[in-house]
């Protein structure tokens, strides 16, 4: 499975999402998460858009395939989107995708996980972080968020975290 990035320059994010899911061998979306939201009269997660200018498609085709298919619409789309490539690498490397297929839910979307720490260890016991302890780096309980060490697009990954205990 191939995973390219489009970096949108505009509002027509949603636009391109439904024109490559027009397209035969082509899933487009946008990754989204669950994040927690407090009010004085709410308190609940709310989901919002993790690369909100990104569009992730994933396809059958190679790169090679791909990029000979729709090269002349990427170079027309070009004034609102870019496809991000490093030197001839798509942004996303197979351990990316790996572990964001290990994150997402059939939603696209991240979900929250739950724990508890014992004499300083964290246990996640529900989640999709469940058996990925070693890759959190800090957490922030207050507003229930683990900071994973995974430079995804270039940026550390915040992932929804809630801490019920600590002993």
């Amino acid at each position: 499975m191939y995973w390219c990035v489009i970096h949108t320059k505009s509002d027509r994010t949603q636009e391109l999402v439904d024109y490559f899911n027009r397209q035969d061998n082509i899933y487009a979306f946008i990754p989204k998460i669950e994040k927690w939201f407090s009010s004085s009269k709410l308190r609940e997660y709310q989901i919002s858009c993790m690369f909100p200018d990104y569009i992730f498609l994933k396809t059958t085709m190679t790169k090679k395939q791909f990029n000979d298919r729709y090269a002349e619409i990427l170079k027309s789309i070009h004034r609102f989107a870019a496809l991000l490539e490093y030197t001839d690498v798509i942004a996303l490397d197979p351990n990316e995708t790996h572990f964001l297929e290990k994150l997402l839910d059939n939603k696209d979307t991240i979900k929250h996980s739950t724990g508890h720490i014992t004499d300083s260890v964290l246990k996640v016991d529900s989640g999709p972080l469940v058996g990925m302890e070693c890759q959190i780096k800090k957490i922030d309980r207050h507003k229930r968020i683990a900071f994973l060490d995974c430079g995804m697009l270039g940026k550390h990954m915040k992932v929804p975290l809630e801490v019920v205990s600590k002993t």
